[in-house]
């Protein structure tokens, strides 16, 4: 199995940086799974990975990751991800203020509830009468859709974007009518009460921040008894 395929582009954000850094999060987590299932890497997978990343930084003017030549991929191999990780911090510090206004960072029992929304989907989708295309187009919408809730922070527009598309490529159909609009209206309202609880949670941390400290008077007391020397 390949690292990358056509279709993941389509996926990625439009800007460089966070489409440069969502494309080095996927390869890395393919070439993971290919170690642990294959017990080790080819240098095949090693090359692979190299020729993506080298290429992405290249085109998306992210700066210049080292030259390895394929016949000493394993040699320097681990030198040459270092670099990817030291420009996908610098590039994820860049990006992850202007990006935290519009995604919410999902807690765990979110997760796993619009987990099993989404599988309601999915079963909605199998046992419909749709042609066999238009199913395969909405389950890959669907396998969108949980990457961008697994993500750290979930992107707004994109979930609206992929519920939106879910909605009109079942629309009409007797599973719609029946539970597809329950499962779409429960996904938007969990990442939205999510979202609110963040944001005040942000207000509460700012409002104690610019609170004053309220420090004990450690000044000593005279009483009427005590002597004051003059």
């Amino acid at each position: 199995m390949a690292l990358i395929f056509s279709s993941d582009f389509d996926s990625l954000p439009a800007e460089p940086a966070s489409r440069w850094i969502k494309l080095r999060d996927l390869v890395e987590q393919r070439l993971d799974d290919k170690m642990l299932s294959q017990e080790g890497s080819s240098d095949e997978d090693l090359i692979e990975y190299y020729s993506i990343l080298s290429s992405a930084t290249a085109e998306l003017a992210m700066g210049e990751l080292p030259i390895v030549f394929p016949s000493e991929i394993r040699q320097h191999f681990a030198s040459f991800r270092a670099e990817v990780i030291a420009l996908a911090t610098r590039l994820s510090l860049r990006t992850s203020t202007s990006n935290k206004a519009f995604s919410v960072a999902l807690i765990r029992p979110t997760k796993a509830r619009i987990a099993s929304q989404i599988e309601r989907l999915r079963k909605i989708i199998s046992e419909s009468e749709l042609p066999e295309n238009r199913k395969k187009r909405l389950t890959k919408k669907l396998n969108e859709l949980e990457e961008l809730v697994r993500a750290p922070r979930t992107d707004f527009a994109k979930v609206m974007a992929v519920l939106s598309y879910l909605a009109a490529g079942l629309g009409g159909t007797t599973a719609f009518l029946a539970a597809a609009p329950d499962a779409l209206v429960t996904i938007s309202a969990l990442i939205g009460q999510d979202k609110e609880e963040e944001e005040a949670e942000e207000q509460q941390l700012l409002e104690a921040e610019q609170r004053p400290l309220g420090l004990p008077d450690l000044r000593p007391r005279i009483s009427d008894s005590d002597e004051i020397p003059f």
